[in-house]
């Protein structure tokens, strides 16, 4: 851990009679290891937290837009609290902590102290063992970053020690998880062309696009990653994408779906619109379950099909909603799922 392996803005290094290869903190941002790549295999290390933050480490980075990162938040609840390690990939520079949130735990953290992470990739596959536990607390079956190989990085602010990779350490085999999507979930998408967001910001039956859609695969389990899927966005100005799906229906009848999203969605059922939501962090008592993040189950909604063809489009901005109500494009998690509730007598197309 020293000034010729690693590179950081606000980052020091100090020798330790107990740490041999020195100690690295890191106070603010981030601390760039200057030479080599990582693909698969094991990265350990010992990370003193300094606050209540996202400190960590980045695997597969490309740069600052694309990365797999693998974080805690280190407080005395640890063990008990949900969010306490999280896994969340950078893409095109939107870090989806709030899409995934299937991918946090809680975990044998010491909030005060010094804590050792092991993390295991093998096969697209990530496993986070906290302060040697036998049992990994994060089990990712499938990395959603863009990048399968690149450089890593630390985020503070934490003190950092004791780092080793070990690229032929796959660990020990395990079972492969396999995400089963739940029948009746739309995994064959059209994505339209991205439009820039109208002035007032809510998105009508005639701005949906006319020509330039293209097929978009959600993945195993439904989702379906915005964030991933459009570049990123430097203009002040928010956008607007756009999914489209076709229902045949033999008979006229309402359909239930359950609807996840981040941060907001519009629904457009033939022309119409049938549902409008939000799922924004702030405010807090506005925090769709679970806790202003994406669930398959944010909310449920009641579909009017008549029979034969009906043309279902969800549109969802890149809108993030400050703690002061001003709203900025997101740098966070872009993402939609939809799933009938009872898909007998349906045809998604």
């Amino acid at each position: 851990m020293t000034s010729e392996t690693w590179l950081g803005e606000k980052t020091t290094f100090a020798p330790d009679e107990a740490f041999p290869d020195g100690l690295m903190t890191v106070t603010e941002g981030y601390a760039v290891l200057k030479v080599g790549t990582f693909a698969e295999g094991t990265v350990e290390f010992d990370i003193k937290p300094l606050a209540y933050a996202d400190t960590g480490i980045l695997l597969h980075r490309r740069d600052a837009d694309t990365a797999e990162f693998v974080y805690l938040r280190a407080n005395p609840d640890c063990p008990a609290a949900n969010d306490c390690v999280q896994y969340a990939p950078i893409t095109n520079g939107r870090m989806q902590w709030n899409a995934y949130s299937r991918y946090q735990h809680g975990a044998p953290v010491v909030a005060t102290g010094w804590n050792h992470l092991r993390i295991v990739i093998a096969n697209g596959r990530l496993r986070l063992f906290v302060n040697h536990a036998p049992e990994p607390s994060l089990d990712v079956p499938r990395l959603q970053g863009l990048a399968d190989r690149g450089g890593i990085a630390v985020k503070g602010p934490a003190i950092f020690a004791n780092m080793v990779v070990r690229p032929d350490d796959t660990g020990s085999s395990a079972p492969s998880l396999v995400d089963v999507p739940q029948p009746g979930t739309v995994r064959h998408w059209l994505l339209g062309p991205v439009t820039p967001a109208p002035a007032s910001g809510i998105p009508t039956p005639a701005d949906i696009p006319s020509t330039d859609w293209q097929r978009f695969e959600a993945e195993p389990d439904g989702l379906a990653n915005l964030a991933r899927a459009i570049p990123k966005n430097d203009s002040p100005r928010r956008q607007i994408a756009w999914l489209k799906v076709e229902i045949d229906a033999v008979a006229d009848g309402s359909r239930t779906i359950d609807l996840g999203f981040v941060p907001r969605a519009w629904l457009f059922l033939n022309g119409a619109q049938v549902y409008a939501g939000e799922n924004f962090y702030y405010p807090a008592n506005k925090r769709l379950t679970p806790a202003g993040r994406f669930g398959p189950e944010n909310a449920r909604v009641e579909l009017p099909l008549h029979k034969g063809k009906n043309t279902l489009v969800l549109a969802s901005d890149d809108a993030w909603r400050r703690p002061d109500g001003t709203f900025r494009p997101d740098h966070y998690g872009w993402a939609a799922r939809i799933r009938f509730e009872q898909p007998a007598r349906l045809t998604l197309r």
